[in-house]
């Protein structure tokens, strides 16, 4: 497994730079597509992308992102992110936060989960048809807890699933995690969500496998009307007989930026 150790370790670095360089992009804002959505003073709807919903997946991405800005004496937001099942387009998994907020300080954070899903599937060994995916699941969100004296608020959650290989798209062999994730809110319109991370496991007899998995959403350079939204991965599977199969994948990296009110 030492291998596999070192492989995690350039997998997760690889991470790390991922998520700095899409900060660099987000400030920078020539890289990343902005996608403008108008909102009003009152409760306001968008979607990206457009259109789309937790039962209307877009044709091309497996994932929507759907909210809610109320920016009236309190501002009051939601964001949900659902990533949509490869296998069956009607089963999504949910990250979603909801927050009230009183003149640039948060009053309450609850964090939204619901669901399981398999949002991405790739060739192992093609050869002889076998493909390995992520599944994904949240659950056990609901309100968090705020500090009066820091003004910030964290909702903690969990987050499970597991690495499968598939035969002719049925699943054959397993691993599975679980890990805790979380939301936050602190002053001035810092908030998101934060579930990310990476694993080792396996057989040495049948495969091993290394797995990191991004999944952020948060708001951008203190600004309730901007979100950059992040989720991706890549793996390194290794079986004696064919060796190492890398995968990388993006299913979105995106900033969301909210048209102030007319």
């Amino acid at each position: 497994m030492s291998h596999l150790r070192k492989q995690g370790a350039r997998i997760h670095s690889l991470l790390v730079a991922m998520m700095v360089l899409v900060a660099c992009w987000t400030i920078d804002g020539g890289l990343v597509e902005d996608v403008p959505q108008r909102v009003s003073t009152g409760p306001s709807h968008f979607s990206y992308p457009p259109n789309c919903s937790e039962i209307a997946k877009p044709k091309d991405q497996v994932y929507c992102v759907t909210g809610e800005l109320d920016l009236g004496l309190k501002w009051l937001i939601n964001i949900d992110m659902f990533l949509f099942d490869v296998f069956d387009p009607i089963k999504t998994v949910l990250f979603g936060i909801n927050a009230t907020i009183n003149k640039g300080i948060p009053e309450a954070l609850e964090v939204r989960t619901a669901g399981c899903a398999t949002p991405v599937l790739s060739d192992a060994i093609k050869v002889l048809n076998i493909e390995q995916g992520v599944t994904v699941c949240t659950s056990q969100g609901g309100p968090g807890k705020c500090n009066p004296e820091t003004k910030s608020c964290v909702a903690p959650f969990n987050v499970s699933g597991y690495l499968g290989i598939y035969n002719n798209r049925s699943l054959w062999l397993k691993w599975p995690f679980t890990y805790e994730a979380y939301a936050w809110a602190k002053p001035h319109f810092d908030m998101g969500i934060n579930a990310t991370y990476t694993i080792t496991g396996g057989d040495p007899d049948i495969i091993q496998f290394s797995l990191s998995f991004i999944d952020t959403i948060h708001s951008v350079n203190g600004s309730i009307l901007t979100w950059q939204i992040i989720n991706g991965g890549s793996w390194d599977t290794y079986t004696t007989r064919f060796g190492h199969n890398y995968h990388n994948w993006t299913i979105a990296n995106k900033t969301i930026q909210l048209q102030p009110p007319e």
